[in-house]
């Protein structure tokens, strides 16, 4: 039976966790950019997509930054 993890394993696991969110999230951004572009040339609904583009790029922004910080604390546990 496997042990169950605790103290900073614990802690590890669960950030691996999170970067794996993180990068799931970074994989489908493109392709939903790419529906989104799609949709607005074929539809001409260009003024109500458009703001989904701003969106889609703030998400990928701030899960980038999120994604930084995760790993700067896994490096630090490690470091213990």
């Amino acid at each position: 039976m496997a042990r169950k993890a605790d103290g900073a394993g614990k802690v590890r696991a669960e950030l691996e966790g999170v970067t794996l969110a993180m990068v799931d999230i970074e994989e489908a951004a493109p392709f939903i950019r790419q529906r989104i572009e799609q949709a607005i040339r074929r539809s001409g609904l260009g003024p109500l997509l458009e703001p989904a583009l701003d969106d889609l790029q703030r998400i990928c922004t701030s899960t980038a930054s999120a994604k930084a910080q995760v790993n700067a604390a896994i490096s630090k546990l490690m470091e213990k």
